[in-house]
């Protein structure tokens, strides 16, 4: 573990030096991320200029989601996104073969070579987000509750990662995979809405979807309803033991992946 730590505090090493090599690209790429966040936060106004409720959700009970989305979807892209679709071009160039030889885990090698600190820099202003609307919504806010929501955004990033990194795994067969990433923007952008309004499309069958097949809908829902929502603890665990089953998973596909994979000198 020590060994692994060390290696993981390298990679975030590199990574920042690498961001400040480019000061003014970082920069406007923060403030290009902040000005969609406001465009978020506009729409959601929007929204509730025209009514006072959603399924249920007051108009700071949906910031908080938002806001929640936001941090999960900035944690996420910080320390996996851009290290999982990376894996189609290490794949399509051969320079797979010399993440393989190296004498340490591939799987983690692969995962967290590389670190996004404009996605980073998102986390607290999603993070004030959160405070505000909690503050505004007039919920009470208790230490167990922030330690069980904190709890539950490592569940939902790993979730996301492992789906994320299964899906790019398929690139040993498929190779390029523009398509795969169109289709995982647009479906986890769904995430960030109150899972009770899929309820009722398709006779509720895209809901059981996104929560039992491809359980994106838990991600930001689940972590939002345990501070500003009633608390269900059967999907606490739910989420929890999909984030455990799915990176169990993960790791057998990759596995199973390398077998099929024929390395740039084969």
């Amino acid at each position: 573990m020590v060994r692994y730590g060390r290696i993981l505090l390298r990679f975030w090493k590199n990574s920042l030096i690498r961001e400040m090599t480019f000061r003014g690209h970082f920069f406007v790429q923060v403030v290009g991320e902040v000005l969609w966040i406001a465009m978020i936060l506009m729409f959601v106004r929007v929204i509730y200029t025209q009514t006072s409720s959603i399924q249920g959700w007051s108009e700071h009970q949906y910031l908080f989601l938002t806001g929640t989305h936001l941090l999960v979807k900035s944690l996420f892209e910080t320390f996996f996104f851009g290290n999982c679709w990376r894996v189609s071009h290490l794949v399509q160039t051969g320079d797979l073969d010399f993440v393989l030889l190296r004498p340490a885990s591939a799987q983690f090698l692969l995962s967290v070579e590389k670190v996004d600190f404009t996605a980073l820099a998102n986390v607290p202003v999603a993070a004030g987000i959160c405070i505000w609307s909690a503050s505004e919504a007039g919920v009470s806010v208790t230490v167990g509750r922030v330690a069980l929501y904190l709890l539950v955004l490592g569940f939902s990033v790993t979730l996301l990662y492992s789906l994320l990194f299964t899906f790019a795994m398929t690139s040993v067969w498929f190779v390029r995979q523009t398509g795969l990433q169109s289709m995982w923007f647009y479906v986890v952008s769904l995430a960030r809405y109150p899972s009770e309004i899929y309820q009722r499309f398709a006779g509720g069958v895209l809901w059981f979807v996104l929560v039992f097949v491809i359980p994106v809908l838990l991600v930001s829902n689940v972590p939002a309803n345990v501070i500003v929502r009633e608390l269900d603890m059967r999907f606490v665990g739910y989420l929890g033991l999909m984030a455990f089953v799915m990176l169990y998973l993960s790791t057998v596909m990759f596995r199973f992946s390398m077998r099929w994979y024929r390395s740039a000198s084969s």
